[in-house]
């Protein structure tokens, strides 16, 4: 007990030791940034020096950094120490977005005694440029497997030149400068209406693309790199594609799929879009909305998207089959120095014939995937020409690692010389008879003009290019589309059949304004375009019309009840054949739905009809392979084209009158009206 005493005495002598001499005492000695002034989006390092005025004493404290005020929401960052024995300095990064104009820097630092601060001025020059007119204009992030060639496009939609030194493209948009993924522009200028394209993989880019990359940022070609800071992939579910000017300002903005962003973007995001599919602007107005990136159809990596071509020709021939169509293509294969010839199928061996006698140039594109599979004669056929012409395929092979750009290559055209024929035929035995008695209801025309053969000839060149990956070309050891058995021999034989011929080609040497139209890349818009043209009468005459498409009714349905409903008359043939139960079954869904509505229409069930056609007014006529379902508007290649002339426009129309009365007065047990 007597201890005890001694001890409170000293614990008293402890604590009259004076305050300053036991206590926590530290100040702000000075305060700088690293720059002055800075550039608004810059991050700028700001530093202080905290000072221990009693180095005995040392305990845990904060640094906490402010800007003009100090409050949570002006508070730029605050260091951490557990301890300090002479002085600490404590430094962060201050982004500098959005903060234009003359600011101070505080730092504060609490002791026993109170708070101590300090303060630096910094003036945050202004960056931000006008609007340069740089805008992203395609975004491929769902890339198919293992072809790694994510890509997007750039544009300058304005009338000035645009450097992009230190510019980037970023992912991680919501994150500070310094942590955002990005890949980064090298010194160069975008010129007024250029495109940059930038992909993971140049080499696969092209491959699929049939495109050469300007830059990649995998290092995976000869093409030039771009400067990548961490991992750049976009996701497949949705995201953000940003594209940033050097201060970290938002130039533009993509966001799509499930992501949600809102610098730069307003409203949801794009709808995400299946494996190859490429996200397009549609013009250069930029609403920083979904609107801007809206389309009917779907882009799919690889397809064209040509503009219609206008023109105004002097010379055509009109046709038909069965009636003369063979007469009027053999003649003009026996006189052609030049072929390029695009068909869905062909099998008829006595065209094939011309052809091989020939000394014309020939190119033969041919869709590789035909439903069913490829005729023999058809590989009869390719196997012939492609010894002393050149035939390849439109093929997909998802196994082999091949995709085609369009569902089907279903046009049906040849370019020759300063001429070419667009028609609704295959080159079969049914759709080019020998004999006129027999064989399908089909539409062609020949026009003679060297400028829209000249735009044929562009568009054939875009699909057959070898460098796609899909185009491939014949070869005879294949097994499912090379040269067939040995013993295999081509029936030249003409069925004969119970029709009468009644048309004879039609030359015509008056003006046409013609109008050429593909899928999928203008076809909507332009058959909108010619039945809303409509004041008095549209005659149509489909071998088949799907009444949904994605979305609801099929927009040309809706626009011929629409003009019916304003007073136009309409009228619409159908192929009717029970042998083809998938469009029968269409064509009666159709025929319902017209019939209800008032329109006037037949299933026509005594003559195959396999054309696409439309009159108009009896003063435009549409000669096309284009069926009017959904995959054939949209995803196919088909090529059309629309006459502006009263001669032709009638050739066609008698045919179609011709065809319905020739099937009004009949019925069958189990037939529609």
């Amino acid at each position: 007990m007597r201890g005890y005493p001694a001890l409170l005495i000293t614990m008293l002598l402890f604590l009259t030791i004076p305050p300053s001499s036991a206590q926590f005492d530290v100040s702000v000695a000075w305060v700088k940034v690293e720059k002055n002034p800075v550039g608004e989006g810059e991050l700028v390092r700001v530093e202080a020096k905290i000072v221990n005025q009693n180095t005995e004493v040392s305990r845990a404290f904060a640094v906490s950094f402010y800007y003009d005020e100090t409050d949570d929401s002006h508070l730029i960052g605050r260091v951490f120490y557990d301890s300090i024995y002479r002085y600490r300095i404590p430094s962060l990064i201050w982004d500098t977005k959005g903060k234009e104009g003359e600011h101070t820097i505080i730092v504060h630092v609490r002791d026993e005694h109170g708070s101590n601060y300090g303060y630096a001025s910094i003036i945050v020059a202004p960056t931000k440029r006008k609007n340069a007119d740089v805008l992203i204009t395609e975004v491929y992030y769902h890339a198919r497997p293992h072809r790694n060639n994510e890509y997007l496009c750039i544009a300058n939609t304005g009338k000035e030149e645009v450097p992009l030194y230190g510019w980037y493209v970023t992912t991680e948009p919501w994150k500070r400068a310094d942590a955002q993924n990005r890949i980064v522009f090298p010194n160069v200028t975008i010129r007024p209406d250029e495109t940059i394209y930038i992909t993971q993989n140049a080499t696969s880019f092209s491959f699929e693309s049939g495109l050469d990359a300007d830059y990649e940022y995998y290092n995976c070609s000869p093409a030039p790199d771009m400067e990548r800071n961490g991992k750049f992939i976009m996701a497949n579910d949705g995201g953000v594609v940003c594209l940033k000017d050097p201060y970290n300002h938002t130039v533009d903005v993509v966001v799509y799929g499930d992501a949600a962003f809102h610098e730069g973007w307003a409203g949801k995001a794009i709808d995400g879009v299946g494996e190859g599919v490429v996200l397009k602007r549609n013009d250069s107005r930029d609403t920083n909305t979904s609107a801007d990136w809206e389309y009917n159809r779907t882009f799919i990596i690889g397809q064209s998207d040509f503009q219609p071509w206008h023109g105004v020709v002097e010379g055509a021939v009109a046709f038909c089959s069965p009636d003369c169509s063979y007469e009027v293509i053999s003649e003009a294969l026996e006189n052609a120095d030049t072929l390029r010839i695009n068909l869905y199928m062909f099998t008829n061996p006595f065209i094939a014939r011309i052809l091989n006698e020939s000394t014309a140039s020939i190119q033969l594109f041919l869709d590789g995937n035909v439903i069913g599979g490829i005729p023999m004669e058809e590989r009869w056929i390719a196997y012939v020409l492609n010894r002393g012409g050149e035939v390849r395929y439109m093929l997909q092979d998802e196994e082999g690692g091949i995709y085609k750009r369009y569902r089907y290559n279903h046009a049906k055209y040849v370019v020759m010389d300063d001429a070419c024929i667009i028609q609704s035929a295959n080159w079969g035995m049914t759709g080019i008879p020998p004999d006129p008695t027999y064989g399908n209801r089909e539409w062609g025309i020949i026009i003679r003009d060297g400028n829209a053969s000249a735009f044929l000839e562009t568009v054939f060149d875009a699909d057959w290019d070898p460098g796609f990956q899909d185009s491939i070309a014949f070869d005879e050891e294949s097994f499912t589309h090379g040269k067939p058995p040995a013993d295999f021999s081509p029936l030249y034989h003409c069925p004969h059949g119970e029709y009468t011929p009644r048309f004879s080609p039609l030359a015509v040497e008056s003006r046409c304004n013609v109008t050429i139209i593909l899928s999928p890349d203008n076809a909507e818009e332009e058959l909108l375009a010619l039945l809303d043209g409509a004041k008095e009468e549209i005659l149509v005459e489909q071998a088949y019309i799907e009444k949904d498409w994605t979305g609801g009714v099929n927009p040309l349905l809706k626009k011929l009840v629409e003009k019916n409903e304003s007073g136009v008359r309409v009228r619409v043939i159908m192929n009717y054949n029970p042998g083809y139960h998938s469009t029968s079954a269409m064509n009666r869904e159709v025929y319902d739905f017209l019939k209800e509505r008032g329109i006037e229409v037949i299933l026509q069930g005594d003559m195959d009809i396999h054309n696409k056609g439309v009159v108009v007014d009896g003063s435009k006529v549409l000669i096309s392979s284009i069926n009017w379902g959904e995959n054939s508007v949209r995803n196919n290649r088909e090529v059309g084209i629309v006459v502006e002339n009263e001669e032709i426009a009638g050739y066609f129309q008698r045919v179609f009158e011709y065809d319905w009365g020739y099937a009004a007065p009949k019925e069958k047990p189990g037939s529609v009206e």
